[in-house]
């Protein structure tokens, strides 16, 4: 038993210490145009090939004629397709390897309330999941803890760089709430009674309106220069979403819980994006009245309820978007994150507009972060966060990426798959 131990030990600190060996883009030495591509996530929709034009990680040009410098490198894009690199609002990647072995897992504290986690500090930028995920035009990913009631605070990061510092967009991009379940159970296997459920329920609502309260008096307290008694680390750590209007990326499902939250947030006056949201069209003018943001569950899923339609996830998005209501798609985990943009094609095929499934990458989730002025669309001033691919970019069939770049660093688009691919086609190549 004990050589077994030392065995999955020795495993475990073996895979943890395994990482991408692929070399972080340099910073950008020369301009870039990219000649002759359909543009996508523009402001204005143009069907005729128009050209981009960077130079120090910052989009200068953008037409159908373009002024081209002197030393530029110039990507012929006839055919192809230029997005602005799509951006993951929920994911743990960077902060697990393998969920089998616990030694990479680094995403849950110990403890109901962390507000003063942060997904930074724990992020590893070698990663192997980063380049598998990277090479579908996923270049952002707002990674996030989980875990207890309030599981700390996420951190927007770019897919490419050397340490978590130059990598980090914002090392603080919101705060992780879960909500308590908010309906009683009935099931036979259910002992605890219905008023005791009830009174639970309300015990943990409580709980986290007294932690709200306590941390936005500790904020007054702060900035009116009053000593406190005790620094606190929790409340410190929630400063930020009174004093810097941070967000509060709360999870919630049913329509008891989505109701609850928007009064969490008209009590607080705080911003709000909602998490998973499955009754979202259960409350479509309670949500349109609070103006929050809804990072849609896994398209790919089944019905959550016996009266659903079978396409209830596939048709969430185009619902949303027909109520002028801002989502941002999502997937669980960490290396299911490549699939993203695959999420956006099925719900276009389900009734959601080409435009809003690529809003829904790109612009909506930036807008929740407020990185909306620089990430987000192809726009003259905007950085060069961006990716060519062959085809569609929602299509698994045709999204196949020429290049990608991020703040005008071209990206490796090598990865553990590619290598494995070209290494097993090389074994019936010599058969």
């Amino acid at each position: 038993m004990k050589n077994l131990i030392v065995i999955l030990a020795l495993v475990a600190t073996s895979i943890s210490a395994l990482g991408g060996d692929e070399i972080p883009g340099a910073s950008q030495q020369q301009p870039v145009v990219l000649k002759n591509a359909l543009l996508f996530g523009t402001p204005v929709a143009n069907a005729q090939p128009q050209s981009v034009v960077f130079d120090k990680g910052v989009v200068t040009e953008i037409g159908a004629t373009v002024t081209i410098p002197v030393n530029a490198r110039v990507i012929d894009c006839a055919g192809k397709r230029v997005y602005p690199g799509f951006i993951a609002p929920h994911t743990t990647i960077g902060l697990t390897e393998v969920d089998a072995v616990r030694s990479t897992r680094d995403m849950v504290e110990t403890g109901v309330f962390n507000p003063n986690a942060r997904a930074e500090t724990a992020y590893n930028p070698d990663s192997e999941i980063i380049p598998t995920v990277r090479m579908n035009g996923v270049l952002v990913v707002n990674s996030a803890p989980y875990g207890g009631i309030i599981a700390g605070r996420s951190s927007l990061m770019r897919l490419d760089g050397w340490t978590r510092e130059d990598i980090a967009i914002q090392p603080e991009s919101a705060l992780l709430l879960t909500w308590p379940s908010m309906e009683v159970s009935t099931g036979r296997w259910v002992s605890t009674s219905a008023d005791d459920q009830r009174k639970e329920i309300n015990e943990n609502v409580q709980k986290i309106y007294e932690l709200f309260t306590n941390a936005r008096a500790y904020s007054v307290a702060s900035l009116a220069g009053v000593d406190t008694a005790q620094r606190d680390i929790r409340y410190e750590a929630m400063r930020s979403v009174f004093e810097r209007n941070l967000p509060v990326m709360i999870t919630a499902s049913t329509q008891r819980q989505i109701e609850a939250v928007l009064d969490f947030q008209s009590h607080f006056q705080t911003r709000v994006i909602l998490v998973d949201a499955w009754d979202a069209p259960r409350v479509i003018p309670q949500l349109q009245k609070a103006g929050v943001g809804v990072v849609v569950p896994r398209v790919h899923s089944l019905p959550r309820r016996e009266e659903d339609g079978y396409d209830a996830a596939f048709t969430l998005p185009a619902i949303l978007a027909e109520n002028n209501i801002p989502f941002a798609l999502s997937d669980n985990g960490s290396w299911q994150q490549r699939n993203l943009p695959f999420l956006a094609g099925t719900a276009r095929a389900f009734g959601l507009s080409e435009t809003d499934a690529i809003k829904a990458l790109t612009i909506w989730p930036a807008m929740m972060f407020g990185v909306d002025a620089k990430y987000g669309t192809l726009e003259v001033g905007k950085s060069a966060t961006l990716f060519v691919s062959d085809g569609d970019a929602l299509d698994t069939k045709t999204n196949k990426l020429m290049v990608a770049f991020i703040d005008g660093r071209e990206v490796d688009l090598s990865s553990r798959h590619t290598r494995l691919a070209r290494k097993y086609r090389e074994r019936l190549q010599r058969k």
